[in-house]
């Protein structure tokens, strides 16, 4: 059943969209409804229509998020834009949130749900039969989780900003990660007061937002121990939950994605930044790694598109192309309402594109220009070895000698990212200059060195602990001593107890060399002529991720924090290095 309260909006711009193909397409006035969507177990999802007043059947685009819907639908364009071009496009309250009914746990009901609305909405009066999904982060995981449970009438997806490896997007590298308090205090907590009537703390969004913004977070980052902290007990059990689950095992079902490929069926629009949250860009390379790996049908190859910027975690516009110390330039803006609605019109209505789009489309910074390919993987791309010396050089020989070096690493006092909330380029070399970081740089290069890709670091390292963890930056050094990062300061992390990735803990031996490879780390850059490349090594990245403790205790129930010495082995039996994908084309 229904419940609908209608607002007509006429937007008298009868437009007509030419195509350089030939196609063109009317723009209609669109009705906004307010509704009701059943799932299931019965529990009701509060929703936004819109739709073209004309009447006829229309492809449905589908938008599920814990933010709100009215929140979203203040300020997003894509919804009516879409509409107009002759769509439904649906905006839904995640069950618990908001509109809707029922108890919101983060993930859990995503996968069900996701299922039935879909199919629900396929049957609605004005639908064709077909449907798509598309937003970012949360609204991004949904999408994945709705495509695991095949629904017949979904045809195509945009999951942006989203990993599809859930032990990595709790779990980077086996490293708990923190910034979860600021997604529950700032984004959960206010709806969930309000749906229990408690007036211990605001109601409203934007006023949690400023509130937490404006307090001491400091202290419950380093809050010890981690299953005890107070702020998340009342209304964020699943932060309990996920602490007792550190391994990567079939608990994690409930949102893991990344083994369902070969039974997808839809293609997929994805779009990442270089500065996005590490599992964002991570989830974007390798879903679409796995497209073209698994036996998945050509249909689903072809119409997939992947686009990597320049961006953080946030919305892309054609406006926004300076984040932290870097403008990249105007080509770093991006309509991607435009990109992805022509994407709509080829796979959802089967009219030949308004945009011509290329399977990848890449923006490479220091040149600050997009590169666009073909097929995948990107070709041509050679592997090439960076050693680490003695001198604390990188060079493409290694030396004959072994030798090490160390730095005392303090949980208590860690390595603490200013731009932690949004990752963005900024100087690095206040960071660089800590005692507990090791700096490897080449000489001023003498030609233009291209990186496209994941970037790996397979280090000899000991300490005398017996768990610690070890991180690592890619830089690019200016000839004025800038030393600008590459990435999210979140990517390239491993706690040791995790080297194996084999999903379960082997603490090490006090000592002992090991061998193991940082990687998960991805980015595109043109290292230009008298510039450096320069890689960092420490053992902590706060507030992304809780810092060791370093006893080898368990990691959410330890209070106690002690110092270690750490080790990185070059030279020798014991070659460190970094293995960067050097593009070799035009």
């Amino acid at each position: 059943m229904i419940r609908a309260f209608t607002t007509y909006l006429f937007f008298h711009i009868f437009l007509l969209v030419i195509s350089p193909t030939g196609y063109s397409q009317s723009t209609f006035n669109i009705i906004r409804e307010e509704i009701m969507i059943p799932t299931s177990d019965n529990v009701s999802l509060g929703a936004i229509l819109y739709r073209p007043e004309t009447a006829g059947k229309w492809p449905a685009i589908v938008y599920r998020t814990p933010y709100g819907i009215d929140d979203y639908d203040s300020y997003a364009e894509f919804p009516r834009k879409a509409a107009q071009r002759g769509y439904l496009v649906f905006l839904i309250d995640v069950r618990g949130r908001y509109r809707s009914e029922g108890v919101f746990e983060a993930y859990r009901n995503e996968k069900r749900d996701g299922y039935d609305v879909l199919e629900w909405i396929s049957g609605h009066p004005n639908c064709n039969g077909k449907v798509g999904t598309y937003g970012g982060s949360y609204p991004g995981i949904v999408q994945w989780q709705a495509m695991s449970m095949s629904p017949p009438h979904l045809i195509a997806a945009a999951p942006e900003m989203t990993p599809i490896s859930s032990h990595h997007f709790f779990y980077n590298g086996g490293a708990f990660s923190m910034p979860w308090l600021d997604w529950f205090v700032p984004y959960i907590f206010p709806d969930k007061r309000k749906k229990a009537n408690d007036h211990s703390g605001t109601w409203d969004d934007e006023t949690g937002s400023l509130e937490w913004r404006e307090s001491d977070r400091k202290q419950w980052y380093q809050y010890r121990p981690l299953n005890e902290i107070p702020i998340l007990k009342e209304y964020a059990p699943e932060f309990f939950d996920w602490l007792e689950h550190p391994d990567s095992s079939s608990w994690w079902d409930f949102v893991n994605i990344k083994e369902d490929f070969s039974d997808f069926i839809v293609p997929v629009y994805l779009l990442s930044g270089w500065y996005d949250s590490a599992y964002g860009v991570e989830g974007a390379w390798q879903a679409f790694d796995k497209i073209h790996k698994e036996e998945i049908s050509d249909h689903v190859k072809k119409h997939s598109k992947l686009i990597l910027g320049p961006w953080n975690h946030t919305s892309i516009t054609t406006r926004k192309t300076k984040f932290g110390n870097i403008d990249f330039g105007p080509a770093a803006g991006l309509d991607y309402d435009a990109l992805l609605l022509t994407w709509y019109d080829m796979v959802l209505k089967n009219l030949s594109p308004v945009i011509s789009q290329e399977m990848v489309n890449i923006f490479v910074m220091g040149a600050n220009r997009w590169r666009s390919f073909k097929k995948w993987p990107i070709e041509p791309i050679e592997e090439e070895t960076f050693y680490l010396n003695g001198d604390f050089s990188l060079s493409n020989s290694a030396e004959q000698v072994a030798t090490s070096a160390s730095y005392t690493f303090n949980p208590k006092n860690t390595l603490w990212d200013k731009s932690y909330e949004k990752s963005y380029p900024y100087d690095q070399r206040v960071n660089e200059e800590r005692q507990d970081v090791l700096v490897f740089s080449t000489p001023t290069l003498t030609e233009d060195t291209e990186v496209i890709g994941e970037i790996k670091a397979k280090l000899f390292v000991s300490s005398s602990a017996r768990d610690t963890d070890f991180a690592i930056t890619l830089s690019d050094v200016y000839p004025d001593g800038r030393s600008i990062n590459l990435s999210g300061m979140d990517a390239g992390y491993l706690r040791m107890r995790y080297r194996e990735d084999n999903g379960y803990q082997m603490l090490m031996e006090s000592d002992k060399i090991y061998e193991i490879e940082i990687g998960k780390l991805y980015t595109a850059n043109v290292f230009k002529k008298g510039h450096k490349i320069r890689l960092t090594i420490t053992s902590s990245k706060t507030p992304h991720y809780d810092p060791n403790p370093n006893t080898g205790n368990e990691i959410a129930s330890d209070t106690k924090l002690q110092s270690c010495i750490n080790y990185i082995h070059f030279g020798g039996n014991t070659n460190s290095r970094i293995l960067l994908p050097r593009f070799k084309g035009n």
